[in-house]
């Protein structure tokens, strides 16, 4: 898991941009209001599945295939 100022660093340091971001107390629609991010319970019951990709890696994809997409 990351926390959202964990993923904005690590955004700004894939794409060498400075994100500019504001907290707001009302949620937007659709937004989550919870989630799970502890898997232990899920791996009891399917033992042979482990994560494929990191975080970074997942990010780096991302942003090439939006660069990809806006050329």
């Amino acid at each position: 898991n990351v926390s959202m100022m964990e993923a904005r660093a690590l955004c700004e340091e894939i794409t060498g941009n400075r994100m500019d971001m504001k907290y707001s107390d009302q949620a937007r629609i659709g937004d989550h209001i919870w989630y799970v991010s502890d898997v232990r319970k899920f791996q009891e019951h399917y033992p042979e599945w482990t994560y494929r990709y990191g975080l970074k890696e997942t990010l780096v994809q991302i942003f090439e295939e939006m660069t990809k997409r806006m050329h």
